[in-house]
């Protein structure tokens, strides 16, 4: 059975997701966001806030709306 894919800003909170695909921005992969990244979204602000996320278990990040709607995004059965 395929995992469906979203984007990160439509991720579902406290579930976990590997990362499919990814904008080419720099930053993005400093902080660790490439193909096959683990991410649990943490919280997702109001009214287009950012998404506070966990990279691999490790350190939260907060991504933008318009960056998080570009990174697209598997969830993952179990953690």
């Amino acid at each position: 059975m395929t995992s469906q894919i979203t984007n990160l800003y439509e991720a579902k909170k406290n579930q976990v997701f590997q990362v499919a695909s990814v904008p080419n921005i720099g930053l993005l992969e400093n902080l660790g966001l490439r193909n096959g990244t683990k991410i649990v979204v943490e919280s997702r602000y109001a009214l287009g806030g950012p998404v506070l996320l966990r990279v691999e278990n490790a350190f939260a990040v907060a991504i933008g709306k318009d960056i998080a709607t570009q990174i697209a995004v598997r969830e993952v059965s179990g953690k």
